[in-house]
């Protein structure tokens, strides 16, 4: 009984930290989903200028790798580690607020490289290319993102809080709790592509 109320306790907290980040950073996301909304648009229209003329295997030298079939099982550690990767360097740039810019930067590349692998999957693999690309790849790297972008605001919100009122949320059980969400979507996302034994180009 303890341990479930323990729990039901975290979550709230969770829950009421989150909504209070999200009203206290409403611009700064606002301005954030502008940014990363352009960076989608010109992954789409660099991935574009490249499929005219360029092979894609030239693109691994853009970090990204071709798997077909039986290889996509990869992707769940790929991305898993790629997430990770960016979790420690958003986890950095939220120390102060001088390194928000950079973080934004890092987000806004993820949100590029999207564009670049989702219309490099229309292009490349026709109809299969297209079905994968919108049912999977897309919602699934869009949730990553978004939950990347939260994770940020609301390390950058506790240390905020921190400094002004030495106070703040759990970071650890934060940093615990974002992780395994992101784990989870890049399961889903795994198991879809074995699913429709996908071609994928994956974005490391």
């Amino acid at each position: 009984m303890s341990k479930s109320y323990k729990k039901q306790t975290f979550f709230a907290e969770l829950k009421y930290y989150l909504l209070d980040c999200l009203n206290a950073s409403k611009t700064k996301l606002i301005i954030t989903s502008f940014i990363l909304f352009v960076g989608l648009v010109l992954g789409i229209i660099l991935a574009v200028q490249f499929k005219n003329g360029a092979s894609i295997y030239i693109l691994k030298d853009f970090g990204i790798v071709e798997f077909v079939g039986s290889g996509v099982t990869t992707t769940f550690f790929s991305r898993l580690l790629s997430c990770l990767l960016i979790m420690l360097l958003l986890f950095g740039c939220s120390f102060t607020p001088f390194l928000t810019p950079l973080a934004i930067l890092l987000l806004a590349f993820r949100s590029y490289l999207l564009g670049f692998n989702f219309c490099l999957m229309l292009l490349t693999y026709g109809v299969s290319g297209i079905i994968v690309a919108i049912f999977v790849i897309l919602p699934c790297q869009i949730l990553l993102i978004l939950l990347l972008t939260l994770y940020f605001f609301m390390l950058n919100k506790n240390n905020c809080d921190k400094r002004c009122y030495g106070g703040g949320g759990n970071k650890l059980k934060t940093i615990l709790c974002f992780f395994l969400i992101m784990a989870l979507v890049c399961l889903t996302e795994t198991v879809l592509l074995l699913i429709f034994n996908a071609n994928v180009i994956i974005v490391i």
